[in-house]
């Protein structure tokens, strides 16, 4: 694909994208890890601004429709995203910035306590008094009310973009971009609810009146946020030995972590830290960190090693690959192996050998409650997403989003934050579609390696083929790829 008079050479942009991701990056992670007041992302979008250019985005589209073969395909389209969303990023970046800084900024006051903004989640999962817990969200709602204004504006400006580029709808528009066929997937989706309802409705019932002391009908996404975090065993589940017992897998698998340089984990407590952990993949293969909140307790160690299967991937994946196929792309494919390591602590067998845990049923089987309600929850918010994008009109939507959460949670939802709960781009459907071909690749493992699969060297050497590929396959690609087989709702339906 050489360049011609009127298009950029794609050696240099294949440069100018590692950069900008590395700076991106560490940046990002610096800021939201706690460590730097300011999220300073306008100078780093300026010195790479020929990277963000509307003729880019356009021009990389044109040839990802041009391509004569499946190869040229796949590496314009992963250009093509790259520079669609980074007209777009580069359009918003002042609005994330200020995001970012109100966020840093914002406190509220509950019953004498001062409250950062970023605290106000950690502290209502570790609350057991009810009442106190309605009312941090009570301060959570207002701050959300303040932050919408400037969501709103991101979102005039992300329409604006899709409109500039022919696009009749928000939807058609990350369809032509990332690929995914959306009306499969809920077509899909709707079937998984209708299956699963009275499973949920019973199952959570008992479970909210056991440990709540009212039923599931009486409850609040807050009182989800509690429920969610098992806090009945955080005493098996000590925060100063996480690292230690939940990376000792990775010796049976022949990766200790000790032998991965390029994994940085950062678990520190600060003040200003976001409380949602992330992984930050600042040089592919190379320096990738993992950043991580602890409030104590099961969810800790589960969302370690969420996060440890990101860093895994991006840290095995190959450096010398084009950049387009390791830094963009479809965002389901890292969330595949991050539900790999994070479904392990579900895995009997796993709990008694690493983390010495005599009788784990009751664990495993909240677990299997808990990955119930995120299955119907994520459904749910990709349903409204979907209905919330069918056109250009955001205004006076707001009740959609407790229509589809309230109905298939049953929990009441606050209209105040459907703007906080709403991801780029679909960022729910990458989440299912990673669900779902995870566990196709888990009993493709247990199949090929045995039920311990996770103590098998080669089952390791396997997973490092995959990650060494970066994002560049797409969960409907590696499930033919692995499986022969195409994605498929109904072993997770059944299950």
């Amino acid at each position: 694909m050489a360049a011609t008079p009127d298009s950029p050479d794609i050696n240099a942009v294949r440069q100018d994208i590692t950069r900008f991701k590395k700076e991106i990056g560490l940046e990002s992670y610096l800021h939201f890890s706690g460590q730097k007041e300011t999220l300073e992302i306008v100078p780093i979008y300026e010195r790479y601004g020929h990277l963000f250019s509307k003729d880019l985005a356009m021009s990389t589209r044109e040839r990802r429709d041009a391509a004569q073969s499946p190869e040229e395909t796949r590496t314009c389209k992963h250009l093509h995203q790259f520079a669609f969303g980074g007209y777009l990023g580069n359009l918003t970046k002042g609005i994330d910035e200020a995001m970012a800084k109100k966020q840093s900024e914002l406190e509220v006051t509950v019953d004498g306590d001062e409250i950062g903004y970023n605290s106000i989640i950690p502290k209502m999962r570790n609350e057991s008094d009810r009442d106190r817990r309605w009312r941090l969200d009570d301060a959570l709602t207002d701050c959300e009310v303040e932050l919408n204004g400037l969501r709103t504006d991101k979102w005039q400006i992300t329409h604006d973009v899709y409109r500039e580029f022919g696009y009749p709808n928000y939807v058609e528009g990350c369809r032509s971009v990332s690929g995914v066929d959306y009306d499969w997937l809920a077509d899909e989706l709707k079937i998984f609810l209708e299956k699963s309802e009275e499973a949920y409705r019973e199952s959570f019932d008992n479970f909210c009146t056991d440990r709540l002391k009212y039923p599931i009908a009486e409850a609040h996404k807050c009182d989800m946020a509690f429920l969610m975090r098992g806090e009945g065993w955080d005493g098996l589940f000590p925060k100063d030995l996480m690292v230690k017992r939940a990376t000792a897998f990775l010796s049976d698998l022949g990766m200790p972590i000790e032998m991965v340089p390029a994994v940085k984990l950062d678990i520190e407590d600060r003040k200003k830290k976001r409380p949602r952990a992330f992984c930050s993949p600042v040089r592919m293969g190379k320096e990738v960190y993992v950043c991580v909140r602890p409030m104590g307790g099961l969810s800790d160690y589960l969302t370690f090693l969420h996060e440890l299967g990101h860093a895994y991937h991006f840290a095995h994946t190959d450096p010398d690959m084009p950049s387009e196929l390791t830094m963009v792309g479809d965002s389901a494919t890292s969330e595949i192996f991050a539900f790999n390591f994070n479904y392990l602590g579900a895995e009997p067998d796993w709990l008694k050998t690493y983390l010495k845990i005599g009788d784990p049923s009751p664990i495993v089987e909240f677990l299997r409650l808990q990955k119930l309600y995120f299955l119907r929850r994520y459904a749910s918010k990709f349903l409204y997403e979907l209905e919330l994008h069918s056109d250009y009109n955001m205004k006076d939507r707001s009740n959609l989003y407790s229509k589809f959460l309230d109905k298939g949670l049953i929990v009441k939802h606050r209209d105040e934050h459907w703007l906080a709960d709403l991801d780029d781009a679909f960022y729910s459907a990458g989440y299912l579609r990673a669900w779902i071909f995870e566990m196709q690749m888990r009993d493709y493992l247990i199949k090929d390696f045995g039920r311990e699969w996770w103590k098998n060297p080669a089952a390791g050497n396997l997973l490092k083929r995959y990650w060494s590929t970066g994002r560049m396959y797409m969960p409907e690609e590696m499930s033919w790829e692995m499986c022969d087989k195409p994605l498929d709702l109904g072993p997770i339906t059944e299950d």
